[in-house]
């Protein structure tokens, strides 16, 4: 682990220091002998040496000379001295060097490995702190590449309610992560909404979209304003100036607003709204960024504007402003897709006209599911099949502007449309397949449920399909088309009545008779009677 060199000018000594001292418990890896300071020279520009015994007088050069040079070569090495002459001048030069200890010729070999222990030592204690000192160099580097991440984190838990806003709490917060405020001082919060992405983008593209306006909120919004861009969990973005000397305030801040609107708006092909809170203490940025909220939760018809708290009054539209569109049930039912488009186009335009709040956009929303789920039901329809979950479920999404709304309202009951339009025609092919089954199957006693498990359907809802579809029940159908072969047979053969019942499915003559009367109003004898001879004559 460590290697000792001994430099004397007299071979008996260093040997006597090499071989004559047992160094097997010092971890010594390597001894090394050198008689001369050009020998001592030679062998520390090739091996690394971590303690050096030397003597001081040697016929080249004096041992203070060598030391000098030990300390620009190897600044590490911890060297003792040797010498036979009690010089006073030579101790003195010895510790201004920075030797690490100094004996008088001849050596107690057990002082002399005592003081190299101790060198050891020191060396010891020297690397593990060079190793902590380059592990925490290693870890505040780490840390300090992290630290826009646990600012951020920071006032995500602080906006969160996860860190109280006392100002005990803020303040160590503010200490740990180098925020350049104390528990007293002042924000100005500015909340990025975006409204719409002009092109569709998948997860991964719509969360780089996000960092890249982050960045550019950042060098257009704050510019060389102390601050940071907070990601919010609902999907916007909050810009927190800090109050100092040269922070700007309106009409400044709003022009970098403006600014950066037009720029994501060309480069990052988005629409969205900047909502500037008024100067705020820290302590109550929660209850300040839940007024920015309302107010870009009450902006249903504006996008791409910049709107103060101090100066925007809260929308008054009267309460619902809101179509009535109980006459959109019947042409969603009969699929009068124009016609009912139309009416949409109309009432949301006059919805943007007239002034409208978030409320009214949910009453429409919740009128239009409504709509959607009443006329499915109706025509037996599945919603599941109809919709994704997602499609009738982000509501807040969907009300977030009036623009989305109408694009939701187009797209849902365009999709409603075609999808009950392309039900029907299945619908008509899978009862078309019953009505075969049925037919090839007349002289069996087959039931619903067996003739539901031929097309692969819930008997139930069959039944239901089977009702819309033919105006009969099943049961009503079958019992149509039995009789119907059983009035043929009766007509054109001359088949025991037994057999007829029993090639229509009924396996007891008595129940035959009993339907056949039902349905004829006669019996089968007496309609083969009556009919045979009419068709004699």
């Amino acid at each position: 682990m460590f290697n000792l060199l001994v430099v004397d000018d007299e071979k008996f000594a260093v040997q006597g220091i090499t071989q004559g001292i047992d160094w097997s418990d010092l971890s010594f890896i390597h001894i090394y002998e050198a008689f001369s300071t050009e020998d001592a020279k030679q062998i520390m520009a090739s091996h690394k040496i971590d303690v050096m015994i030397s003597d001081i007088e040697m016929p080249d050069a004096n041992g203070l000379k060598l030391l000098e040079w030990v300390k620009e070569q190897s600044p590490l090495t911890e060297t003792i001295f040797l010498t036979g002459h009690a010089n006073f001048t030579y101790a003195q030069k010895a510790i201004q060097l920075g030797s690490f200890n100094y004996l008088l010729k001849p050596v107690d070999h057990d002082q002399l490995k005592e003081i190299v222990r101790k060198a050891v030592h020191k060396i010891q204690s020297e690397l593990e702190l060079l190793d902590y000192n380059k592990t925490y160099e290693a870890y505040y580097k780490h840390w300090l590449n992290q630290l826009p991440f646990l600012v951020e984190r920071f006032w995500q838990d602080v906006l969160n309610g996860k860190i109280p806003s006392t100002q005990e709490r803020l303040q160590t917060g503010f200490q740990i992560y180098s925020i350049p405020l104390d528990a007293h001082s002042h924000v100005i919060p500015v909340l990025i909404s975006v409204e719409q992405w002009k092109e569709e983008l998948n997860a991964r593209d719509e969360e780089i979209m996000a960092y890249a306006l982050r960045n550019a909120g950042e060098e257009m919004i704050l510019q060389d304003v102390p601050g940071c861009v907070i990601p919010d969990q609902s999907g916007f973005n909050l810009v927190l100036l800090y109050i100092q000397r040269g922070t700007p305030i309106s009409p400044e801040l709003n022009r970098r607003c403006a600014e950066y609107i037009q720029a994501c708006n060309r480069f990052f092909h988005c629409h969205l709204s900047c909502y500037i809170g008024e100067m705020t203490p820290v302590t109550e940025i929660h209850q300040v960024l839940g007024t920015l909220l309302g107010m870009e939760r009450n902006n249903v018809t504006k996008i791409n504007c910049v709107m103060n708290l101090q100066s925007c009054e809260e929308q008054k539209g009267s309460l619902p402003s809101f179509p009535l569109i109980s006459d959109w049930f019947l042409l969603f039912e009969l699929g009068k897709l124009n016609e009912l488009l139309g009416r949409i186009h109309e009432s949301t335009d006059r919805m943007q006209e007239g002034g409208v709040r978030s409320e009214s956009l949910e009453a429409l929303y919740y009128g239009l599911i409504h709509m959607i789920y009443h006329v499915a039901h109706k025509k037996g329809v599945s919603i599941q099949n109809m919709f994704t979950h997602d499609e009738l479920q982000d509501v807040t999404t969907v009300t977030r502007s009036l623009n989305q709304l109408r694009s939701w309202a187009i797209r849902i009951v365009s999709a409603g449309i075609e999808y009950m339009n392309k039900h029907h025609q299945d619908v008509s092919a899978v009862i078309a397949k019953v009505r075969k089954y049925m037919d090839d199957h007349l002289h069996e006693d087959v039931n619903r449920e067996d003739i539901a498990a031929f097309v692969y359907l819930n008997p139930a809802y069959l039944s239901r399909l089977f009702k819309k579809e033919t105006g009969l029940s099943i049961s009503e159908y079958m019992l149509r088309i039995r009789m119907d072969k059983a009035k043929k047979l009766l007509m054109e053969s001359g088949n025991k009545i037994s057999h007829v019942a029993e090639v229509t499915g009924y396996g007891h003559f008595s129940h035959f008779a009993k339907m056949f009367k039902r349905v004829t109003g006669i019996s089968p004898q007496e309609y083969r009677k009556k009919f045979q001879i009419n068709k004699s004559q």
